[in-house]
């Protein structure tokens, strides 16, 4: 059971229905409060969506492992009698996931998010086949997928709005419209960074097994040295980020709230880059990688202060 939940990873997949379900209560459900007495999507379809994000994540855990396996395998001329099981069930996870929303989408008149679903299904696949070993592409490849999850919610509730409410919508400030826009916006371009930094940081741990397999990571490519710059502008960029954020809606946050983002998201990244810099070997490298796993959960307390903007105009 443990190698199962291993397998599927379900430390992502409780950060999908942590985000998916935060996101709706905080930050959805305030904003269209404030000129609609209902939602569009009820909570028993939105279960349903985030139940689907939740199973695609795991298709993409999944298949990963299988290729990963089948390549260590063909390195070292063994098999592994898990592999079969582990395509199937790639298989099954990716089409239950892209069926359900697929299901919602001709419900609430949103091909979009069934189009969306068959994109995340096909870059996972073609991620885990080639793109996970190349420079950067891997790296961005996974970054998107992650914030493609976190975006996913805002275009579920604004498809369904518009073409059920769309004259409505039309009616509604655009300052609002501004905002919750920038809110996901923001929340995407977090989740993307991070995971694009996390999957370079993994790329350096792993440096000599890389190299020894012939992977071409942009650690094995350009050395850790430029792997270690890189590092550092995409923090400061992280950084930067975050900081424009609080800037953006000092007005909304009270002085422990701020404060409490500025621990939470900035100051881990000044540790990290501190960190990066004196690891002298790859264990300490690797876990700087966990370290950032856990900056994850930041993003569920961003959401819930940010929140405030939509809950202060209702009242």
């Amino acid at each position: 059971m443990k190698e199962f939940l291993k397998l599927l990873g379900w430390q992502s997949l409780v950060l999908v229905l942590i985000l998916s379900l935060i996101l709706r209560m905080s930050i959805t459900l305030p904003f269209y409060g404030q000129y609609f007495s209902f939602t569009v999507v009820p909570s028993s379809d939105y279960l349903l969506f985030t139940f689907a994000l939740m199973l695609m994540t795991a298709s993409l855990n999944v298949i990963c492992s299988y290729y990963d396996t089948k390549m260590a395998d063909i390195l070292a001329k063994t098999e592994t009698l898990d592999n079969g099981k582990k395509l199937r069930m790639f298989w099954l996870f990716a089409i239950i996931g892209v069926a359900a929303l697929s299901y919602l989408s001709v419900k609430y008149y949103v091909w979009q998010i069934g189009a969306l679903a068959l994109v995340f299904e096909l870059s996972a696949y073609s991620y885990a086949l080639k793109f996970k070993r190349m420079a950067i592409l891997g790296n961005l490849n996974i970054a998107f997928l992650y914030a493609l999850l976190v975006f996913m919610p805002f275009l579920l509730e604004l498809f369904a709005f518009t073409h059920y409410q769309g004259e409505t919508l039309l009616r509604m400030p655009a300052s609002a419209w501004q905002i919750y826009f920038w809110l996901f916006s923001f929340f995407a371009a977090f989740v993307f960074l991070l995971t694009f930094i996390r999957d370079l940081t993994a790329d350096l741990a792993n440096i000599e097994e890389n190299k020894r397999d012939g992977f071409e990571t942009f650690a094995v490519k350009y050395g850790e040295k430029r792997t270690d710059t890189l590092l550092i502008v995409l923090s400061a960029a992280f950084v930067l980020l975050n900081a424009f954020a609080l800037f953006k809606f000092r007005y909304f946050l009270d002085t422990i709230q701020i404060g409490t983002l500025v621990i939470i998201n900035i100051l881990p990244f000044v540790y990290y880059v501190y960190k990066l810099l004196t690891a002298k070997r790859s264990e300490e490298t690797v876990t700087l990688y966990q370290f950032l796993g856990m900056i994850y959960i930041s993003l569920v307390f961003t959401i819930q202060f940010t929140g405030n903007i939509f809950t202060i105009n209702a009242n």
